[in-house]
């Protein structure tokens, strides 16, 4: 099912209960929000020249945010990675092959279908030993790959808020007329996945 015919659906269910109808809505909007893409690396290291990087190809089109979350900060608290996607830098060492423990402790707690890691300030032959020693694959900032890498987590990222939608649609409480319209909502979308 498309956005409009989700809106169409919480408009229909708020008439007969209002209560499931405003659930309803609020879910469609979490949905339709722009995913969020965090970049992520610590300070000094070129997360900032990845962010604009990823800017300029990702969130030019409004559909995507793009926000910088610095790791390793001093007196601060361990960022949160709550995007959709997280696109982390690590820099280029004297030791290709070496990555900060700070770099590693924040990797570790970001979901690997989630991560897309760019190192920053090296070339094509930098990014193999950090790939490596990461267990991650890795891309250098110049990469045509990594467009196409970050476009597949956020494809990715929609498919899962899609299929969350359809789990909480699923879950509201409602009154009997307002179930049967969400049932027939999920029925429908249920054969639409089939199909495609």
């Amino acid at each position: 099912m498309t956005g409009d015919l989700w809106h169409r659906l919480a408009g229909d269910v708020e008439r007969v209960d209002s209560v499931a109808g405003r659930a309803l809505h609020a879910v469609v909007r979490d949905r339709a929000a722009p995913l969020r893409i965090q970049v992520a690396g610590r300070v000094g290291t070129g997360f900032r020249s990845v962010r604009d990087a990823v800017r300029a190809s990702a969130g030019a089109d409004g559909t995507v945010e793009v926000e910088s979350v610095a790791v390793d900060v001093p007196d601060t608290a361990d960022p949160v990675f709550d995007g959709d996607v997280v696109v982390y830098a690590v820099p280029v060492r004297l030791d290709p092959a070496s990555v900060h423990p700070a770099d590693r402790s924040a990797l570790s707690h970001i979901d690997a279908r989630r991560v897309v890691v760019v190192v920053a300030g090296g070339t094509v032959e930098h990014v193999d030993p950090i790939a490596a020693t990461l267990g991650l694959g890795a891309f250098a900032v110049g990469d045509p790959a990594l467009t196409d890498a970050i476009a597949a987590r956020l494809a990715a990222a929609s498919r899962l808020r899609d299929e969350h939608l359809v789990r909480v649609v699923a879950g509201i409480a409602a009154t009997p007329a307002a179930r049967d319209l969400i049932e027939a909502a999920l029925d429908a979308a249920n054969l639409s996945r089939r199909v495609s």
